[in-house]
């Protein structure tokens, strides 16, 4: 009981430090895009992530401040649910020392930690998904067909819905919860869990009423496996396989102690799938590594034949190695020269994205926004003194990011949105495509004339973080 206290104390201060890391980091465009929704009144909409994002940023910034302190409000917050509620299912399952020992090894997670200071669809899929978990055992533990915690483990479904459309892989792993073990499968068609599909079945009606498309991902391999030895470390990566394996070779399907297992199945599956398709700093579905944490714990005998020393330490170099990593991850440049490509987009080519690992970078999403406002603002004041003109970007996720720390009223636009109501007027054009020698076609044809503003690097920490060409489309 003194180690729970201890470990209770260290998650306070952990939330602390994680608070004061909020304003240190320029917000990356999955984050401004949740704040532009908020300035322009589009907290209702299903663009890009569900409205429950846009909402807690809108409670953050009336609590903190419209910076990324204010914005970033509830991640920390977040992060501590998340933790709370995985000490809480492994004491229920198992008991205190393993319960202790997953809530660590879920906080040394580079995933975990980044997502515990950022606000994107990740950070809140982390706290929701095991306490939908904890919710359905709670149910189960009662006879009552309509207990309150049905009703819980429904809303944090719904909650995941309203999050990260359509949520699919976190409905098919509370069904897994039922049908894995043979007898609990008689829920599958009980009042609780049909309230649960209710609650899922509503939230997709509302995402497919907004027309919000889905997008299909575009996988491989090598990208994927990288991306997950990026944001589950290494060692602890290959210790969640062979966790994983004992699992499945001595699993008691016939108890509930089968949950964690029946939950990392299906979220890891799609986020294998769909995972690389999220920008950094969004971690996707990696809400999956929070139950490889809890198996490991659980399997506190990996490498069964090794001595109880090795064992110690082996788990020490585990979990320092990943605290390493996560502070290498968050707070300085030296990332950097990893080069991971976040995302694995389709602008490059299978064999380009070897090259990248060692010269892209992955923390740009975060780095250099206020400087390139400020290139854009300048340039803005060049052609239009008098404000007439208005800012297009290449893509939503640069139009955000500026539209942010440029401040206008007027939301910056993305050439994907609809330009009816700007007729009539000129605009400066604003890419990150280094490549790029004109606007693109669609642009041309609705403006007389164009010319080339400016062209920037731009640099941080003596880094390039992007290039910037600006355009003036006349008329």
């Amino acid at each position: 009981m003194q180690r729970q206290r201890f470990l209770f104390a260290a998650l306070g201060l952990l939330t602390l430090w994680r608070w004061a890391l909020l304003p240190t980091l320029e917000l990356a465009p999955d984050e401004a895009l949740a704040v532009f929704r908020v300035k322009h009144g589009e907290i209702g909409g299903f663009r890009e992530m569900g409205p429950l994002v846009p909402l807690l940023a809108k409670l953050g910034m009336l609590i903190g401040g419209a910076g990324e302190f204010g914005a970033r409000f509830f991640a920390p917050l977040l992060a501590l649910a998340a933790s709370l509620a995985v000490w809480r299912l492994m004491r229920g399952l198992f008991d205190v020392q393993i319960a202790g020992w997953a809530v660590v090894i879920v906080n040394v997670l580079p995933a975990f930690n980044l997502a515990a200071v950022t606000l994107t669809p990740a950070t809140v899929m982390l706290a929701l998904v095991p306490t939908a978990a904890l919710c359905l055992r709670i149910a189960l533990l009662h006879a009552h067909p309509l207990h309150w915690a049905w009703w819980a483990a429904a809303a944090c479904v719904l909650g995941a819905v309203m999050t990260l459309p359509p949520a699919f892989g976190v409905m098919l792993a509370v069904t897994m919860v039922f049908a894995l073990p043979e007898r609990l499968r008689h829920h599958l068609h009980a009042n609780g869990f049909l309230v649960i599909v209710g609650f899922w079945s509503a939230g997709v009606v509302c995402w497919l009423w907004s027309g919000s498309p889905w997008v299909w991902p575009e996988w491989r391999l090598w990208p994927n496996l990288f991306r997950w030895l990026v944001l589950a470390s290494p060692l602890l990566l290959v210790l969640f396989v062979l966790a994983g394996r004992m699992a499945w070779d001595r699993a008691s399907l016939l108890s509930q102690r089968s949950l964690p297992f029946a939950m990392l199945l299906p979220l890891a599956a799609l986020d294998f799938l769909y995972g690389p398709n999220h920008h950094w700093p969004d971690m996707g579905g990696v809400a999956w590594m929070i139950f490889a944490a809890m198996i490991l714990a659980h399997r506190g005998t990996v490498l069964g034949g090794i001595a109880s020393e090795e064992k110690i330490s082996l788990r020490t170099l585990a979990l320092v190695l990943a605290a390493l990593q996560s502070a290498f991850l968050l707070q300085t440049d030296l990332p950097r020269t990893l080069g991971l490509k976040w995302p694995f987009s389709r602008q490059t080519t299978a064999s380009s994205d070897s090259t990248h690992f060692f010269t892209a970078d992955p923390s740009k999403a975060m780095r250099g926004w206020r400087e390139s406002a400020k290139l854009v603002s300048a340039a803005l004041e060049q052609v239009s003194p008098d404000g007439s003109w208005f800012v297009m970007a290449s893509d939503w996720r640069l139009a955000v990011a500026l539209d942010h720390y440029l401040g206008p009223n007027e939301p910056v636009k993305s050439v994907e949105d609809d330009l009816s109501r700007f007729k009539g007027r000129s605009a400066i054009f604003v890419t990150d495509d280094p490549a790029a020698i004109a606007p693109p076609e669609a642009l041309l044809t609705r403006f007389e004339r164009f010319e080339v503003l400016s062209v920037a690097r731009v640099m941080h920490a003596g880094n390039e973080v992007r290039w910037l060409k600006i355009f003036a489309c006349h008329d």
